[in-house]
């Protein structure tokens, strides 16, 4: 049996090569002093407000960029700072065009399995089957240069999934995902983790982080402003406690503010937004009795399901304090 680490990267203290020239200031390095456990079978979403700083974490990590300081482990082998090879461990997607466009999606990736000891006709239907079942199976006999570049990183995401590396970097954090992709993403990710691999997956896009990863790290000029499980994000900085739809909802804020004086409130549209002010948890019962005894029936309202994306956006504005 093949030792199996469970710490699959370990960053310390790790700063890059590249600097940021800001205006008349001195250069600042795009990566500071940069901390970070990953362990087996987690899902990490990277997320940020530089696409630049996300893109290059992923790529020290995946040991295609050398770093200048600080120390970067990855399963359990030590990276030599300056040489740039991809270790056979890790499976790197950095650009939609690993797929062969004389091939269909299904054909490229039983070619990506080819070294299987698995039956072919077993190999196939199973592929097929998990095609089907992220909600790709419109995809499955595609000629691989018709799909989109989102598209084909989802399919690339696959073969990786197939393969033996224990880690899996998904570096696309420009990209736009829509629906379809989130889900199927969310669902090859399941799969990935089941098999006892990891995944780190640069991305922009919170719902995509809520619905596929276990762990999130958030960066900001340069610095890792969070780094833990996606729960604990939700529920440490997604301060929206309750959610009111209604055309009124504008017209009646300033006299709820009156009636909930512990509770922020922003009227954006016809939603009203009421947020607690620290991180205790609220009596969702005794706001709905204060709205009610204010003569206010609003056409809906919902207990927040707590989301990564009110948390990020919480979490920058007591970074910029």
């Amino acid at each position: 049996m093949e030792h199996v680490p469970e710490r699959v990267v370990v960053m310390e203290g790790l700063s890059s090569v590249e600097h940021f020239l800001v205006g008349e200031e001195r250069p600042r390095r795009v990566l500071d002093d940069i901390t970070l456990l990953i362990k087996r079978a987690e899902a990490w979403g990277i997320n940020g407000t530089s696409l630049f700083e996300i893109k290059l974490l992923l790529e020290i990590m995946a040991n295609i960029r050398p770093y200048d300081r600080g120390k970067c482990v990855l399963i359990e082998r030590g990276m030599m700072r300056l040489k740039r090879v991809i270790l056979k461990h890790v499976f790197y997607i950095g650009s939609p065009n690993m797929l062969y466009n004389n091939m269909n999606v299904l054909e490229f990736l039983m070619f990506a399995t080819a070294r299987f000891k698995i039956n072919r006709v077993v190999l196939q239907e199973q592929i097929f089957e998990l095609i089907i079942s992220i909600g790709l199976g419109h995809l499955s006999l595609m000629p691989n240069q018709m799909l989109t570049k989102e598209e084909k990183a989802v399919i690339t995401l696959i073969a990786a999934a197939y393969s033996d590396s224990l880690m899996i970097v998904f570096n696309f954090p420009e990209y736009v995902w829509d629906e379809v992709l989130i889900n199927a993403i969310a669902k090859i990710t399941s799969f990935i983790r089941e098999r006892g691999k990891t995944l780190m997956l640069a991305t922009q896009n919170c719902l995509l982080i809520e619905k596929a990863c276990s762990h999130a790290a958030i960066m900001k000029d340069g610095r890792l402003i969070y780094s833990g499980t996606v729960e604990n994000f939700r529920l440490k900085f997604d301060r929206v406690e309750v959610i009111i739809q209604d055309k009124a909802a504008h017209a009646m804020t300033e006299k709820l503010a009156l009636l909930l004086p512990d509770y922020k409130l922003d009227s954006k549209d016809e939603s009203l937004l009421i947020s607690s002010k620290d991180s205790e948890a609220s009596d969702h019962g005794a706001i709905y009795k204060k709205i009610v005894e204010s003569g206010f029936t609003p056409d809906s309202m919902e207990i927040n399901p707590k989301t990564v994306q009110n948390a990020y956006e919480e979490l920058m504005r007591q970074d910029d304090l």
